[in-house]
């Protein structure tokens, strides 16, 4: 259903943490013959562009960019896209691009989970910007994670709607969501272009290339989450 469902404020009336971006996200699948594609985020000027090849000769994109930028340049939108990939990727001759989507960009955490035995997962639990790739990962975890609670409660031989089920998912589940919501906006706040603080950006993060524990660090923490 989406982030933006009026049916989770009739679940749950608990408060959210909000935020509008002001931005949009355009994404897309793109065609190509190159040889290799990695998944990798660019800075261009009107807001990150994201690469994620899932297969041999197919990548998707995730282009967050300013709401302004979007309504004024929308009739041409796909072709500013295609000209941005081939100019950062090096491709000479033509890609195709499809299933070209468009969507708001909001922050939004809950800061409840369920009530009786209605559970929500995926974006109408939390709803983050796309820049560091995490929103996915977090609904994996989730499911990861409410998955071994039943599977905990059935094994004992107790009925889920009178278990604590999901008030341990709830308990286990929203401080690494909160915190990566939150880290994730953080992020974004610091990758928005500023003519006085880019070079200090710059130069933070050389220093934070050159460092292998930090790099080890930050792709465990992406790839496993935290451990709390």
């Amino acid at each position: 259903m989406g982030g933006n469902s009026v049916l989770y404020d009739k679940i749950i009336k608990g408060r959210s943490i909000k935020k509008d971006y002001k931005e949009v996200a355009l994404t897309g699948y793109v065609k190509h013959k190159l040889r290799t594609v990695k998944t990798s985020q660019f800075f261009l000027k009107e807001g990150p562009l994201a690469i994620l090849p899932f297969s041999k000769n197919y990548f998707s994109f995730v282009w967050s960019i300013n709401k302004d930028f979007y309504e004024n340049n929308s009739k041409k939108i796909n072709n500013l896209a295609k000209s941005k990939i081939k100019n950062i990727l090096k491709i000479k001759k033509n890609i195709q691009i499809t299933n070209t989507q468009s969507y708001p960009l909001k922050l939004n955490l809950k800061t409840k989970y369920f009530n009786k035995n209605l559970l929500i997962l995926g974006e109408g639990l939390h709803t983050i910007h796309p820049i560091a790739g995490q929103g996915f990962n977090l609904v994996l975890r989730d499911i990861k994670k409410l998955k071994e609670i039943l599977k905990y409660y059935s094994q004992l031989g107790i009925s889920f709607k009178n278990s604590f089920a999901l008030d341990d998912f709830y308990a286990q589940r929203k401080i690494e969501n909160i915190v990566f919501g939150l880290g994730v906006d953080v992020t974004h706040a610091f990758f928005k272009q500023n003519k006085y603080l880019d070079p200090f950006k710059e130069m933070i993060l050389k220093n934070i290339s050159k460092n292998n524990v930090v790099k080890k660090i930050s792709k465990i923490i992406s790839n496993q989450g935290l451990s709390i």
